[in-house]
């Protein structure tokens, strides 16, 4: 089996869970990056971290889990943050940050840079990222495969100017019909994407290839915390993929199905942890200004 070779890049914070008084590192191309490594990949990280107290935590729990972050950026201000609660296992944001380092020193990406993100077999997206429709076209004509996730609140306009640089499009649909899921996935094939997976939470995620219909259901356990369950599933997927790529005796259509059914039991796995990666610090939340520059 081929080992992938996946990078996230965007954005890293820390979920602080005031109830707990816990904090978790999390956001979506960072827990990508680490549910890979966790999966067997050779996984990195591209994002800016802070100079601050969590700037270093972030940082360090990559570095620990054998994340490479050499292409990381680091920039004086405020690391990004949520303060979340639990309502009967499902994350509930009050209030989070909104100029942290990401948005203030977004990546321009250097041809050094291009060079780097170009080893690897897929880079993965998110509206999270702060990248600009110019900056994943960038990327897609430097010759990196992007992998991208749209969330739940894309429009069409997301998905004309962002589907033709992308080799894989994530939505979450669970706020559509079964008929819309599969119209917004065909919409997104047309337009370039070889494949496009809509997640349905309760209900079986669809995917399709530009030909063919795939349905995949979920893996039914009762969820301590929901945080990362579509990261974890992109991950999965992507991992899983491009392990079997490299079998050329292996029909295409056959490495989607399996790693949609890897996806949906490596994402029930992570819904049983704390946070989004099951890593987390104790925290006082009357105490922040002595860990984030705010």
């Amino acid at each position: 089996m081929k080992i992938p070779k996946i990078l996230g890049i965007g954005i890293n914070v820390v979920d602080i869970y005031c109830h707990q008084k816990r904090m978790y590192p999390g956001g979506n191309e960072y827990n990508v990056a680490y549910d890979a490594k966790l999966q067997g990949a050779q996984a990195a990280f591209m994002g800016v971290f802070a100079d601050d107290k969590v700037g270093e935590i972030l940082e360090k729990t990559l570095v620990e889990a054998g994340i490479d972050t050499s292409y990381c950026h680091h920039e004086k201000g405020s690391s990004g943050y949520a303060l979340v609660d639990l309502q009967d296992g499902d994350r509930v944001f009050l209030d989070w940050n909104r100029r942290g380092v990401t948005d203030l020193y977004p990546f321009v990406f250097t041809d050094e840079e291009l060079e780097y993100i170009k080893t690897f077999d897929v880079v993965s997206l998110s509206r999270a990222s702060r990248l600009t429709v110019e900056k994943i076209e960038k990327l897609f004509n430097a010759g990196a495969v992007i992998s991208y996730d749209f969330y739940d609140d894309f429009t069409e306009k997301d998905i004309e100017n962002i589907a033709p640089s992308i080799k894989f499009g994530f939505f979450s649909c669970s706020h559509l019909t079964e008929e819309k899921t599969r119209a917004i996935l065909k919409r997104c094939t047309d337009l370039g994407a070889e494949l496009a997976v809509g997640t349905r939470g309760g209900e079986p995620t669809i995917a399709y290839d530009g030909e063919k219909y795939y349905e995949q259901g979920i893996c039914q356990v009762k969820a301590t915390d929901t945080m990362g369950a579509g990261d974890s599933f992109i991950s999965a997927f992507l991992v899983n993929y491009y392990s079997a790529e490299a079998d050329e005796l292996i029909p295409a259509e056959n490495k989607i199905t399996v790693a949609l059914q890897k996806a949906a039991e490596f994402a029930a796995t992570v819904v049983v942890k704390d946070g989004s990666l099951g890593v987390g610090y104790d925290v006082d939340p009357d105490r922040l200004s002595e860990i984030i520059n705010l």
